[in-house]
């Protein structure tokens, strides 16, 4: 990340709360990506991967049910991921901000998936 992305992201972990999802909601999906990575990088913790991985698995639950409609559900299945992160912190809860709207971003561009 340039030296003016790092101040955007600083920027964008400090900010009120309906300042950082007006600053997500026009974002591509590339660059949500960007930035949890670059939130991973950050704070540490499971690799990108690992945690879209539990994001799709709290989607998909197995007891056939369909994706959680609340937020607090997908932050809850990612917390354990992230011992090391006080819970007073809201970084996790910004973290999913963007990965959320990345997946939803890319879930949108395949249409057919939803005709299941």
């Amino acid at each position: 990340m340039s030296d003016s992305e790092h101040l955007e992201l600083d920027w964008l972990l400090s900010c009120e709360l309906e300042q950082l999802i007006a600053s997500v909601r026009p974002m591509s999906a590339k660059n949500c990506e960007k930035y949890v990575r670059a939130i991973l990088g950050r704070i540490g913790g499971p690799s990108f991967e690992q945690l879209l991985i539990r994001i799709v698995e709290t989607m998909i639950p197995r007891d056939g049910r369909g994706p959680p409609t609340d937020s607090d559900e997908y932050y809850f299945a990612t917390r354990d991921l992230f011992p090391h992160v006080p819970a007073e912190s809201d970084v996790l809860g910004r973290l999913l901000c963007f990965a959320m709207r990345m997946c939803q971003l890319r879930l949108e561009k395949h249409p057919n998936l939803n005709a299941h």
